[in-house]
């Protein structure tokens, strides 16, 4: 298959980016064609073409799958945040349940394991409670902030966003024109030494409370006149913002934040209530993006860790807390760790906001305080690693441990089964596979394995 050819394709499969997937010869060569759906025959232009894989254009679309819908989005294809618009919300939720099953079938090597049906979101819309902007200066000094295309670092610029929370995409809107029109500038990633000011612009807003917050990062200090123009826009956005912070990132990496945070203006903690629970967090800690998705996860977590009652949990990537508080109703006493120190703080902070005497927290990394508790007793070791899943000696400390049970939850179906196989080769079984669509109109998913440690 040569680059710049013309092929007629009928797509049988579809993977969780929401590109179509024909296998051709011994099915060991996969032409993936980005906006084509199972059932639909295309003609195609071929873009990119390697040893193993080519990526095609759809030039053609010579009929529609029953799955295809109008996507809601103005930038649907464009943006790289979503790629399931497209696609009706009860085949998103099947092709997730596939991803985990899949993944879990390949690299953990189970056969044919018992997957759940993927549980729905509330909300399919108006659900993400946080923003990350990238922001960015071109050559003609006009100020772009958006999100970046697909597999790009090109901006596209923000006009509006269906999955985002109402307040949150309004806020967006006028935050955007007021740094605008007071002349700041983005950053530049494309010359050689970095110029330019705002790198990330970041909101989060709560579905529960009337608090929001907006984190300016910069690429360096800020000067006076500028923290009080900043200070202004802040102002002036009162009726929907409990504060601004800034954050000073002068590294060359991707990740949003560096190690400087410095309130503008009003507060750096918002709160959040998920049940009965209230939750203060600062604009940089993790917290679900889904708040009403993530009380249900956090329900069903706790009841697969403890089901009525439990001893003793040791729960690692702890994050400020959330679900810590929830598995702290079923247990006796539950040791919580995380490493990021923002988040560490509150969780400690919501422990006792919340009246929850019967948690430890620890600050530090999972795998070294897993490794400085192995030879303690818990009964049940609950994990929530992020994309990357765990470090091997978080697993190894766990084998140590060796609790009754392990709850799982995961973000990465491909980690995610990666650990599972290493925790069952050393004497657990899996019980429940649960997938939660914690993000609509996107491929990601949310899991919760709960695992039972296999008597001798």
């Amino acid at each position: 298959m040569l680059q710049g050819e013309i092929r007629k394709f009928k797509i049988t499969e579809i993977n969780n980016e929401g590109e179509g997937i024909v296998r051709l010869g011994d099915e060991r060569f996969v032409v993936f064609v980005p906006d084509a759906l199972p059932e639909e025959d295309v003609t195609c232009r071929i873009v990119q073409a390697k040893k193993n894989y080519a990526v095609a254009k759809v030039l053609e679309r010579h009929n529609d799958s029953s799955k295809r819908i109008k996507p809601l989005c103005p930038v649907y294809g464009k943006c790289g945040g979503c790629q399931l618009q497209h696609i009706d919300y009860s085949s998103q939720l099947e092709l997730k349940r596939k991803t985990v099953y899949d993944a879990i079938k390949r690299i953990g090597g189970i056969p044919d394991p018992e997957v759940g049906k993927c549980i729905p979101s509330p909300s399919q819309w108006g659900y993400r409670n946080k923003a990350s902007l990238p922001v960015q200066t071109g050559r003609r000094g006009k100020f772009s902030a958006g999100f970046y295309k697909n597999r790009s670092h090109d901006i596209v610029p923000f006009a509006g966003c269906p999955v985002l929370l109402p307040k949150l995409e309004s806020n967006v809107c006028s935050l955007i024109n007021d740094l605008k029109d007071a002349g700041f500038i983005g950053w530049n990633e494309k010359e050689r030494h970095f110029i330019g000011f705002i790198r990330h612009i970041v909101l989060r807003s709560a579905k529960f409370t009337d608090q929001s917050l907006c984190g300016i990062v910069g690429g360096r200090p800020a000067e006076k006149n500028e923290i009080r123009k900043l200070a202004g826009i802040a102002k002036a956005h009162s009726d929907d913002l409990t504060g601004m912070v800034f954050n000073k990132n002068t590294s060359t990496g991707n990740f949003i934040w560096g190690d400087e945070f410095s309130t503008i203006y009003g507060t750096p903690v918002m709160q959040e209530k998920l049940g009965k629970f209230t939750f203060n967090f600062e604009i940089s800690s993790f917290f679900q993006i889904n708040s009403g998705q993530a009380l249900e996860l956090y329900k069903y977590a706790s009841e697969a860790a403890a089901g009525d009652v439990c001893g003793n949990i040791l729960e690692l990537y702890s994050g400020a807390g959330t679900l810590t508080a929830f598995l702290s109703e079923r247990a006796r006493h539950v040791t919580a760790v995380e490493e990021w120190p923002q988040a560490s703080k509150y969780m400690r902070i919501n422990a006792e906001l919340n009246g929850l005497d019967n948690i430890t927290p620890h600050s530090g990394s999972a795998e070294e305080v897993a490794e400085a508790l192995s030879g303690e007793k818990f009964d049940t070791v609950v994990l929530d690693p992020p994309r990357t899943g765990c470090d091997p000696r978080v697993i190894a400390s766990i084998v140590k441990i060796a609790p009754k049970k392990i709850v799982y939850v995961s973000c990465g179906p491909a980690t995610l089964a990666r650990d599972i196989k290493g925790l069952i080769s050393n004497g657990w079984s899996i019980e429940n596979i649960q997938p939660f669509d914690m993000f609509p109109q996107t491929g990601h998913v949310e899991t919760v394995v709960l695992m039972s440690r296999v008597e001798k």
